[in-house]
């Protein structure tokens, strides 16, 4: 069982929560995606606590930090990143996200590129395709969707939350499923009329990434094999740049095939220069 401290951070008036495994070690910060909260990395942090003092923030919006406000902006979740990294007093962590946190975590590495130690993302929202006004709309009906779909949850008990983790997603391991339903109960939606991506971005932003990093996509996510092969295309640091494919896996890579998805993170860490 996974052991960690928790407390909160004051960063630039906003309470962050966050979970730590702590110890001596190098700092590896791990940085949720939408609806999700800090302890849904709970099987990642736990193999990777043995070398790691791990941090697990929940970002503004989820889990136990504030709820949004007036002044929240998709930097914001960046910059308390950044702001609890100074706090916390860590130097060089490696930092890994998924999905919208994999996408903070690309505004931290071009942002603050001495920053970071090496960066993973997992499934991020990078689409070969430009924003038109057919697939905005495309986008807007999914989002109208997704509101629905967590405004149901919202509704429901834990142990009914629960239950619908597991019969949709009968492979996951019992680790993931309590975590994943109670963040689903502590999610500000109103994250959803806030908050816009823009799927394209990482043609801009990729050449401007400094540190390693690791991009892990799956067979059937958000990031298809173009994507990958086109952001390797796009690099320019000297540091390295690699992807993976994770067979057998959605969006939730790591929830879905977790041996793959550790092995591809550990031959990452391993390559790295102490």
């Amino acid at each position: 069982m996974l052991k960690y401290t928790e407390a909160d951070l004051n960063v630039k008036g906003v309470k962050i929560h966050y979970y730590r495994t702590g110890g001596n070690k190098p700092p590896f910060i791990l940085m949720h995606g939408m609806s999700d909260n800090g302890l849904c990395w709970t099987p990642v942090a736990e193999v990777l606590s043995e070398k790691y003092d791990v941090i697990m923030p929940d970002a503004q919006g989820h889990g136990l930090s504030d709820r949004l406000d007036k002044n929240f902006t998709f930097q914001s979740h960046a910059d308390q990143v950044i702001g609890l990294i100074k706090q916390l007093k860590v130097k060089k962590p490696l930092i890994m996200g998924h999905s919208m946190g994999a996408g903070t975590i690309v505004q931290i590495a071009v942002n603050q590129p001495t920053l970071p130690r090496a960066i993973i993302l997992e499934d991020p929202a990078w689409m070969p395709s430009p924003l038109t006004s057919k697939n905005e709309d495309e986008v807007k009906k999914q989002s109208e969707g997704f509101v629905q779909y967590f405004s149901g949850l919202s509704r429901k008990t834990l142990p009914e939350v629960i239950a619908e983790c597991r019969a949709f997603n009968p492979s996951w391991q019992e680790a993931e499923i309590k975590p994943w339903a109670e963040s689903k109960l502590q999610f500000d939606l109103s994250l959803f009329s806030v908050m816009t991506m823009d799927p394209n971005l990482y043609k801009e932003f990729v050449p401007r990434i400094k540190c390693p990093a690791l991009l892990i996509i799956a067979e059937n996510g958000i990031v298809s094999r173009e994507v990958a092969e086109n952001a390797a295309k796009l690099w320019k640091s000297k540091k390295p740049f690699r992807w993976v494919q994770i067979k057998g896996a959605t969006h939730n890579i790591r929830r879905d095939n977790f041996p793959a998805f550790r092995d591809a993170i550990f031959n990452f860490l391993e390559s790295l220069p102490a």
